[in-house]
């Protein structure tokens, strides 16, 4: 019968690619981002595993994570219809991963010379890191720049950016390590002349560690703003990167925005 006919095509339409079902279930968007970057994107109470896969669609939030960033990104991408595919890991797998084509998308990542060669940037930042090295009281440094710590042993968390400067500093032992937590401790312990970090996130840690008066800081020796990027040479980068800009712009214009940043003030 001819409305038989009519059922059956409309269903292959609808569940076959390209058909309209397919593509409203299509808007999915997968990123990566850090476990272990408070305030701006952390496990709560410390419950952190180290490899994370979790789908988080419109109006609704990931189970255990939070933090500032993640909630500007969730909201931006969530305002445009987006389901978000949200890999939690550590820096080094998750910048693998939007090399590699695992995930169309990374956060937060700051911008330098290098990264400029391959990633496309977000116009609107996610959140921004104040560059300063950590010592203590004892230690004696005639602060005139990077230059002053040549020679000295620096921590610093493996594939973190602290800007070009820092980059080409040849003087500086860089001392790489696993985690914020673990350079604070072994600059307690005297093991390292100083610990390089980014002010906010280093700051909440030593709160959270009870160490908030243990250290002192450098003057600042750069800063970064913040985005979402991917690599330039996927196609669909910049249309995802638009659409994130133009979620950002209603979540201004709507309110939340100014929400979120007074819930983490």
């Amino acid at each position: 019968m001819a409305w038989q006919r009519w059922l059956v095509l409309t269903v292959v339409f609808v569940l076959m690619p390209g058909g309209m079902g397919h593509a409203a279930a299509d808007k999915r968007v997968r990123i990566a981002t850090l476990f272990d970057y408070p305030p701006y994107g952390f496990y709560k109470e410390d419950r952190a595993p180290r490899y994370a896969e979790v789908v988080v669609p419109p109006g609704s939030d990931a189970v255990g994570f939070q933090g500032y960033s993640w909630d500007i990104l969730r909201e931006s991408f969530h305002a445009q219809g987006y389901t978000i595919e949200l890999v939690v890991t550590h820096w080094a797998r998750a910048m693998a991963s939007v090399k590699e084509g695992r995930v169309d998308l990374l956060y937060p990542t700051g911008m330098n010379t290098e990264r400029l060669a391959y990633f496309s940037y977000s116009r609107s930042p996610i959140n921004d890191a104040a560059f300063r090295v950590y010592i203590n009281p004892e230690t004696e440094i005639d602060w005139q720049g990077l230059s002053s710590l040549d020679g000295m042993t620096i921590g610093m968390v493996r594939g973190y950016n602290f800007g070009d400067a820092w980059a080409v500093q040849e003087g500086i032992s860089k001392y790489p390590l696993d985690s914020i937590e673990q350079g604070f401790r072994m600059l307690e312990r005297q093991r390292l002349d100083g610990f390089a970090g980014y002010e906010t996130n280093w700051d909440y840690v030593l709160k959270e560690m009870g160490l908030q008066d243990r250290f002192e800081k450098l003057p600042e020796f750069g800063s970064s703003k913040e985005y979402v990027v991917g690599l330039r040479d996927n196609p669909t980068t910049e249309q995802l990167l638009r659409d994130f800009d133009t979620g950002f712009d209603l979540i201004r214009e709507s309110g939340e925005y100014r929400r979120i940043t007074e819930r983490w003030r």
